[in-house]
């Protein structure tokens, strides 16, 4: 593990993921291995990295088109190296079959590219009081919305990346 360079590598559209992967990316630094945190859309090499750990905001139920065009692009190198997947999403974060069944769909594509060693799922930002209608705030929850304001939680986004075998 020492001197294993790994690159923690995300996309984001309202920041929040850039606190999860920075997050990632000290938990795995902890543990010895060599990290950059990058955004995907500055095109990072997976080719300078022994292994990779990609995420993405979600938007409609995917990733950002700005992560799967890295990964896409990145493929033959993420194929050589062990790579895990993370999402930061507001929607379907319960525990019931159908949102657990809609939340692991949000790597479906990423899956038909690459096979993660590991994957997490994380809430991110949802509506509050002070920055949505309640109309809109119901129909949010209505539709598998569960994050409410900064949902996101730091223990369990640290023991995902301090459990990753890369």
């Amino acid at each position: 593990m020492v001197g294993k360079r790994v690159l923690v590598g995300y996309a984001t559209g309202t920041g929040y993921t850039t606190g999860v992967a920075e997050a990632v990316g000290k938990t795995l630094a902890e543990r010895g291995y060599e990290v950059d945190v990058r955004r995907l859309d500055a095109n990072p090499s997976a080719t300078d990295y022994d292994a990779c750990v990609i995420g993405s905001a979600v938007n409609g139920g995917r990733w950002l088109p700005e992560a799967m065009s890295w990964l896409e692009s990145s493929a033959g190198a993420l194929g050589a190296r062990p790579v895990a997947a993370f999402c930061v999403h507001s929607m379907n974060g319960g525990n019931d079959a159908k949102q657990t069944r809609k939340r692991l769909a949000y790597l479906d594509r990423v899956r038909a590219v690459v096979t993660p060693v590991g994957e997490g799922f994380f809430l991110g930002k949802g509506p509050t009081a002070e920055d949505t209608s309640g109309f809109a705030r119901w129909a949010f929850k209505a539709f598998g919305g569960t994050a409410e304001g900064d949902a996101r939680d730091w223990d369990a986004i640290r023991a995902w990346a301090a459990g990753l075998e890369l």
